[in-house]
């Protein structure tokens, strides 16, 4: 059996490499972009920490998941210092991967279409009563359930903002949300087999692929989906606000142009002068 690693341990094999390797790979954009997409990544981390403190608090407070003997060295709300450390490693793993494949923020006719954001607000909040009650349901629907109904009004909010560009932009946010999750979820499923932490069988469904249980696997996609939808909706809104201004900007000089008086036209010679 593998040696336990603690959670800091874990970081220093897993996380910090790949996130010092994607950091090295990014691309290096003018002042302006370079600004923009960091701030979207440091709003991102904040709201990270403000939203999943108390969610994942209650998880382990209610058992879903624990950890290993000697795996944890200091807590706060319950919650270990290495899932601190994943709210801020994650987010910005997943915004350096999004960076890389690249992604075009720039607002279009019908961004701003309807329908697309009404049936993306509907979804999300659907999916807070369906959540809520799966664990009602059963204990084993406690981590699914409330994985569902935490993510979905965060996904309401996003689509109801940008649904338009969401959904003209899909293989970007898909790929974006896939690949980093996809490394997390190996990750993830070499911790559980070395025994860093663990699922409750009780409070989870025990449905797993290859191993790694299928919470763990959404929690990871739920997670990169709205970081990177946050990002970009970042960019794309300052976009917006940009032409809205420039627009507002040509429309004011126009009307400046418009209001200043002209030379008067020469006067028509009286018909009734005969020149001599």
């Amino acid at each position: 059996m593998l040696p336990t690693l603690t959670y800091l341990q874990f970081h220093l094999v897993f996380s910090l490499p790949v996130l010092a390797l994607l950091w090295y790979v990014a691309p290096r954009y003018a002042p302006t972009r370079q600004r923009r997409a960091t701030v979207g990544i440091a709003i991102l981390v904040a709201i990270a920490y403000l939203y999943t403190t108390p969610w994942i608090s209650y998880m382990i407070r209610r058992g879903a998941w624990g950890y290993a003997d000697g795996a944890v060295l200091v807590r706060a709300l319950s919650i270990p210092l290495g899932e601190y450390l994943f709210f801020t490693i994650q987010t910005v793993v997943t915004a350096f991967a999004l960076h890389l494949i690249g992604f075009d923020p720039t607002f279009r006719e019908g961004d701003f279409d309807r329908a697309p954001r009404f049936a993306g607000v509907a979804v999300g909040l659907a999916m807070v009563p369906i959540g809520l009650g799966l664990v009602l349901l059963d204990p084993s629907f406690l981590y699914l359930g409330g994985l569902i109904a935490w993510v979905g009004p965060v996904l309401a909010l996003q689509w109801a903002v940008g649904g338009g560009y969401l959904v003209r932009t899909p293989r970007t946010w898909i790929a974006a949300t896939l690949l980093p999750a996809a490394y997390f979820w190996i990750a993830d499923r070499i911790a559980i087999g070395m025994g860093t932490w663990y699922l409750s069988p009780e409070l989870t469904t025990g449905v797993a692929v290859l191993g790694l249980p299928v919470e763990e696997m959404l929690f990871f996609a739920a997670a990169g989906v709205m970081t990177v939808n946050g990002l970009v909706l970042f960019e794309w809104v300052l976009d917006w606000n940009d032409r809205r201004g420039a627009l507002a900007g040509t429309t004011s000089a126009g009307e400046t142009e418009r209001d200043v008086p002209g030379p008067e036209p020469p006067a028509d010679p009286d018909p009734d002068v005969v020149d001599d």
